[in-house]
């Protein structure tokens, strides 16, 4: 059973058992194109509060507030888009789990995907871009699109910064991306 403590607890070993809709909110009107991957279930976000980019408080993370700087053009929020975890697992700081625990979580992340209408795929930083590509049997970078055929459908990847303010430079990187592919994030959201 999962239980939320301060330690490491990994579902990976039972994902027969892990529920679909935790750590996976659905997107809603438009935002049911879009779905957001991040790496792994962070501390203070939602595997507290059950909300994505949400503090235990009800304050909007900083991660999310740079996300919707991004999709406000588009009419969206981290509210609105699907969001979910490529690991289920809560690592703590012990990131060399990070890839194993991915690996071994790949099928709930399709599980979820199966009969969804998201057509476009934002990954959230370089581990995750590469993990997610390795994953999907296609090379996967930072800023540049992909097509792929993953669970049921065709899906562009867009690969972007992490938008954590730790990250010095991401948010001007990703502003930059958004900008290059707004046309096509366009067309995949109001499609």
């Amino acid at each position: 059973m999962f239980v939320d403590t301060q330690r490491e607890q990994h579902c990976c070993d039972d994902i027969d058992n892990f529920p679909l809709d935790k750590f996976f909110q659905k997107g809603k009107n438009r935002g049911e194109r879009l779905l957001i991957v991040g790496e792994s279930p962070a501390e203070n976000g939602w595997r507290k509060t059950g909300k994505a980019c949400y503090s235990p408080e009800g304050r909007l993370l900083a991660t999310g507030a740079r996300l919707n700087e991004l999709l406000e053009e588009f009419g969206l929020n981290v509210e609105d888009c699907g969001f979910t975890e490529l690991s289920k697992c809560f690592l703590g700081k012990n990131r060399k789990k990070l890839d194993e625990c991915c690996r071994k979580c790949w099928p709930i992340l399709l599980k979820q995907l199966l009969g969804t209408e998201y057509r476009l795929i934002i990954t959230l930083g370089v581990v995750t871009a590469k993990i997610f590509g390795e994953l999907a049997g296609k090379d996967l970078e930072i800023g540049k699109s992909a097509i792929i055929e993953l669970a049921d459908k065709t899906r562009t990847v867009l690969p972007i910064y992490h938008p954590s303010p730790i990250n010095p430079w991401g948010r001007e990187r990703n502003r930059k991306i958004f900008a290059k592919y707004r046309v096509e994030i366009g067309e995949c959201i109001n499609n």
